[in-house]
Order: C-alpha cells, then structure tokens, then sequence
C-alpha cells in the first residue's frame, strides 16, 4: 500500500501541478474528498481541488511545488513542499504585485482506493500575506 499511496500523491503534483491538467483531479481524488485546508476552509471534491488550482493559477500564473520530503506511513502520505510563484493576478483582495513569492507548506494525504480521500494541507499564510506586502 505505501507505493501506491505515495504514487497517487506524486501523479497528483506531477499531472495536476507541473503538468497544468486540473482535470485530473477527477481521476486523482475520490468523489467524497474532504481537504480540512485550515484557513482556506474545507474544499470537498475534485470540483474543489480545480476551483483551488484555478484560483491560485490565476493568481501566480507560474506557480510550482518542490516536494522537498515526502514521507508515507500506510495509507497516509505526507509532504513537505516549497510553494514559488509569481503575482500576476488578484489574490485574496490584493491586487497583483509582480512580487516574486516562496512560501513552505505541508499536507497529510490520505489513500484509498487508488484515490486521494482525504487532505490536511496549511501553507504559511502569513509568509505569503507578508510576500505580497499585506501584513499591515
């Protein structure tokens, strides 16, 4: 199981993110997918994972993930990731800066059936708010 779990998340970087094919998600994720994405709230679905890809690709229209760890333990993977881009758009009420950002994050995945079933992902918020000049 621990292959296939960190295969399933690495596909989900891969075609998803670097790929640019939020399509995928639907193939990815499990139709009941719950993302406890913390501040960002709860995105449920594949339909939730593309409006979050959608979103942030209109925002920082060269976004990429490094995995920078990736770690499994049964049917949960882990990663550790380093978030770059640009701000080209608006983002969250803030108007585009041109300002480049890097911002590190972690997300916990749990697999089942192939898919993912369910997510635990945090970004450091205030790192990109303070990127973007919003901190106050």
């Amino acid at each position: 199981m621990d292959g296939d779990a960190k295969s399933v998340v690495l596909d989900y970087y891969a075609r998803v993110w670097d790929q640019a094919r939020p399509e995928d998600a639907t193939a990815l994720f499990a139709p009941d997918y719950v993302n406890h994405a913390g501040s960002r709230g709860i995105l449920k679905g594949p339909a939730g994972i593309q409006a979050n890809y959608s979103s942030l690709r209109a925002a920082f229209p060269d976004v990429a993930f490094s995995l920078d760890d990736v770690l499994v333990d049964g049917d949960k993977v882990v990663v550790r990731y380093t978030m770059r881009g640009t701000h080209r758009g608006p983002f969250q009420g803030i108007t585009a800066s041109g300002r480049a950002v890097t911002v590190p994050g972690i997300g916990i995945y749990r697999v089942g059936d192939g898919q993912i079933q369910e997510s635990w992902v945090m970004r450091d918020s205030l790192a990109l708010l303070r990127q973007l000049g919003a901190d106050g």
